[in-house]
């Protein structure tokens, strides 16, 4: 029996700590907010007013020649890549215009009059500082409406370090996160 105690004893005294230590270790792992913040959606409408100012956006914005893509974004996409200063940073900002999956939608109609009719969503990525997000390539990640607000996706704003826009980022765009033309880079 002397000897049963002196084997479990070490046994009891490691689960005895874990259980008191678990709830600190839990509260040191809790994830800060990944997208949606008041700072990510400042820092969104500061993106959303540089596109403005640069024809990005809007009825008279830079075009490119829409092609076919697919879910998350729209059935047609159109995209613009440029080299950007965003709040005093220079990076490359990825603009994408989705458009819907409404029958008979082609590359060809978003060029037409109705192009609003068909418009979803517009979704961004901006390069932003060393050291914002470096495991993720520090890209900044937003989606708006045609009008600029922010779009909330089940209770969070798409905007900052998205975890939607990075699981497909990341395996799809390689190191740099980007995905265009719906092809793998």
């Amino acid at each position: 029996m002397l000897v049963f105690s002196i084997r479990v004893t070490p046994i009891i005294k490691s689960i005895i700590t874990i259980v008191l230590l678990f709830p600190f270790y839990t509260l040191a792992d809790i994830p800060k907010p990944t997208s949606g913040t008041a700072e990510d959606n400042a820092y969104a409408a500061k993106v959303w007013i540089y596109m403005q100012k640069h024809n990005l956006v809007g009825e008279n914005r830079i075009r490119s020649f829409p092609f076919i893509g697919s879910r998350p974004h729209g059935s047609i996409q159109e995209v613009v890549a440029i080299e950007a200063k965003i709040d005093g940073q220079a990076g490359r900002l990825v603009v994408k215009h989705n458009y819907g999956a409404k029958d008979g939608l082609t590359p060809e109609s978003v060029y037409g009059s109705n192009q609003n009719n068909n418009y979803e969503a517009l979704t961004v990525m901006f390069q932003r500082e060393d050291g914002y997000d470096p495991s993720n390539n520090n890209w900044f990640w937003a989606e708006y409406t045609s009008e600029g607000s922010i779009i909330n996706y089940q209770g969070k704003d798409l905007s900052g370090r998205s975890t939607l826009c990075i699981g497909c980022h990341t395996p799809l765009g390689g190191k740099d996160r980007e995905v265009l033309n719906g092809n793998k880079k």
